[in-house]
Formats: C-alpha cells, sequence, structure tokens
C-alpha cells in the first residue's frame, strides 16, 4: 500500500512502511535530543530502531538528503527535518473522539499525542448520562452535533472508539462532516472516500501477534539449547 507524500520530487507515493519508520526515526531523533546526543550515523539509528543502516539512508533519501558521508547527521536538524514531513511545526491537529467508554476515556487522558501537535478538542457519545460532562476538560457532546461542532471546530482527524455494530455509522457521519482523516479502534472495517485516510487499530489482532512472536522466541531459545547440550554430550 501507498501513499501521497511531498518528497524531494515533488508529490510522490510513498509505501506505508515507509511512513511508519518515519515515525519511529522521528520518535528516536526526540529521544536522543532529550539526551543531548548532536550527531548520530545511518548505523546508529538503525540499531536503535530495529531496521538496517541501508533502509535507513533510503527511506532519508525518499525525502531529501540530511547528512553528510562521514559526518552522519545532524539530530536537531534530521528530527526537525521529519517533523516537517508530519507537518509537525507547520499545523496543529485538532482531533474529536466517538465513544467516551473506558477506551475512549483513556486515549483523551493520555498524554503521549499532545507533543506531537494533537489535540482533543471535543467528544461525542449517545450516553444522555455523559452528554454534557466533560472528560480531561474536554467536552462531550451528543453524536446528534457532530456535525456541526467538527466544522464550527474546524476538526481534522475522527478518533473512532465505539462498539462494532456503530462503527460504520459513525464513520459515514465524520465523513459527512468534512473530516480529513480516521483512526478507527473499533473491531470492525470501515470504508471513506479515497481522500479521506482511514488507519485501524485493533489491540486484539495486535495481542494476537504478539502471542506468535513470544512461541516462536521460545521455540528458538528452545533449539537452541538443545544444540548446546548436544554439543556438550559429543564433547
Amino acid at each position: 500500500m501507498k501513499v501521497l507524500a511531498v518528497t524531494k520530487h515533488g508529490l510522490e507515493d510513498v509505501s506505508k512502511a515507509t511512513i511508519s519508520r518515519m515515525a519511529t526515526y522521528l520518535r528516536c531523533l526526540t529521544y536522543l535530543e532529550q539526551q543531548g546526543a548532536s550527531t548520530l550515523s545511518s548505523r546508529e539509528l538503525a540499531s536503535l530502531t530495529g531496521v538496517s543502516a541501508e533502509q535507513v539512508r533510503q527511506d532519508l533519501s525518499v525525502f531529501g538528503r540530511f547528512g553528510k558521508r562521514g559526518t552522519g547527521y545532524d539530530v536537531v536538524r534530521l528530527k526537525t527535518e521529519v517533523e516537517a514531513i508530519f507537518g509537525r511545526g507547520v499545523e496543529r491537529w485538532k482531533c474529536c473522539i466517538v465513544g467516551v467508554g473506558s477506551l475512549g476515556t483513556a486515549l483523551i487522558a493520555s498524554r503521549m499525542v499532545r507533543k506531537w501537535g494533537f489535540r482533543y478538542v471535543a467528544a461525542f457519545d449517545t450516553d444522555p448520562r455523559k452528554i454534557g460532562t466533560h472528560v480531561e476538560r474536554i467536552p462531550v457532546y451528543s453524536v446528534d452535533e457532530l456535525k456541526t461542532i467538527v466544522r464550527r471546530e474546524h476538526i481534522a482527524i475522527g478518533v473512532i472508539a465505539v462498539p462494532a455494530s456503530s462503527v460504520r455509522t459513525v464513520a459515514r457521519i465524520l465523513c459527512e462532516a468534512g473530516i480529513r482523516g480516521i483512526l478507527n479502534f473499533a473491531p470492525q472495517s470501515i470504508k471513506a472516500p479515497e481522500k479521506v485516510p482511514v488507519l485501524s487499530v485493533d489491540l486484539s489482532q495486535e495481542f494476537l501477534k504478539l502471542s506468535f512472536y513470544i512461541q516462536s522466541a521460545e521455540q528458538r531459545a528452545r533449539e537452541e539449547q538443545t544444540q548446546i547440550d548436544a554439543a556438550s554430550h559429543s564433547e
């Protein structure tokens, strides 16, 4: 899968995998800046992010020339350049969340996304007991007001945290309201106009993948131990 992005050659198709790795690079660069690091090599960045040095150089070259051979990358400059790719510093993203249950409340309370320029300005629910209240100072409105609030506040990103049975209806309303992108936490796929990107986060799938990785790692460790035992017995 590819998405359009502004590269050194203009607007081009860039793989979602590349965008995902760039986000990981930005997280590492932010940490390195906080630690006072001044420069780093592609090999060092690769070691921190779990990819090859060649992959790092290839990804960064899509968007421009950021380093010099033999001297590496300036941490602050590279971080600033990668931030610009994601629009940070250029645009502050207003967000809303639909579904103020346990997950929705936790997402609003999380401070992780605020430092990247994403800010919740509204929440929506169908529960009369929640409508009119606040979560972390964010007002909770009726879903019936969603279109009006999204347009009035110029909200760009809609986060969906509702049961699967409601997700498609919510997605349709968000799109009709003029939302620019959707982050879907519901365990149900949704369709949106091509101009509205949709990213889905299925926590159950992440747990399944993790269980597979755990079993694979344990199986590998058992096989390695068997080889070690066999070698010791043969000596």
